[in-house]
């Protein structure tokens, strides 16, 4: 007894102390990778949802604008923060007080103090007809968890695709509104061909090969192609109310003025 009760490590011994936090700290390191790897996920389907349903909002064909992984994921980051701000806002609080008042009065009524024992009427069956009885319960209960485990988890399937949508419709029909609005502060984008204006409104979405744009004249957003067209826009801390205007030859800048007045003085 004496030799085997040697033998027997000791839990409260250093190396066993050490063995269970690199236990502990392995676990967690796994725990939060499948976390991220699935905020990861989620960021991505609701950054695409939020993008294809913007533009096809707008009308156009989502597969001609793709997006990087990465642009994805920050554009799914701003559709759930964006869509938990609105959310909160529009949230009926009347109602949710209502019904954490009315949970409280439950849980107030389940702890109090249970009524006088009865005898249960299933005693009064045969045990033959208990066991069937408790069979088809237990079934019904299991195929009930099932049922409503799966719609959980769909749930949180669906939950990123749906604020996905809502975030994209909500973005194109502000957009639209701005554009169309006399008050919007946008700075119109003009699409020139050498020295041909050809169009000029809001730009929607830009790849390497086509240009998306709300045109402001035709109030139509139009695609088209981006072979030898110039992008020129007016840059928001530039934006002034006197028209641009090209300086002339004759025209003398700012620095010949100054350095004429600094001769004659």
């Amino acid at each position: 007894m004496t030799d085997a009760a040697a033998i027997q490590p000791d839990p409260t011994s250093p190396r066993r102390s050490q063995s269970t936090w690199m236990n502990l700290a392995t676990s967690m390191a796994a725990l939060l990778i499948a976390v991220g790897t699935l905020l990861g996920i989620c960021l991505h389907l609701t950054g695409h949802v939020a993008h294809i349903t913007e533009l096809r909002s707008w009308g156009v064909q989502s597969d001609l604008f793709p997006r990087p992984s990465e642009w994805t994921m920050i554009n799914g980051y701003y559709a759930i923060f964006f869509e938990t701000t609105r959310t909160l806002s529009d949230m009926p609080w009347a109602l949710v007080v209502t019904v954490c008042l009315a949970i409280a009065f439950l849980i107030l009524i389940y702890r109090l103090p249970p009524p006088k024992k009865r005898a249960p009427i299933l005693d009064r069956f045969p045990n033959w007809l208990k066991s069937i009885i408790s069979a088809v319960t237990l079934s019904a209960l299991w195929m009930t968890t099932i049922f409503y485990l799966l719609l959980v988890a769909l749930m949180i399937a669906i939950i990123p695709a749906v604020v996905g949508e809502r975030a994209g419709k909500h973005s194109a029909d502000e957009a639209l509104a701005s554009y169309r609005s006399s008050k919007s502060f946008a700075s119109r984008a003009e699409l020139w061909r050498g020295e041909e204006l050809l169009m000029q409104g809001h730009i929607i979405a830009v790849s390497s090969d086509l240009i998306a744009l709300f045109d402001t004249d035709l109030d139509q957003a139009r695609t088209i192609d981006r072979a030898g067209i110039e992008i020129r826009t007016r840059p928001k801390t530039s934006v002034s109310k006197k028209p641009y205007r090209k300086q002339s030859i004759e025209e003398p800048s700012t620095a010949d003025a100054l350095e004429t007045t600094a001769s004659l003085r």
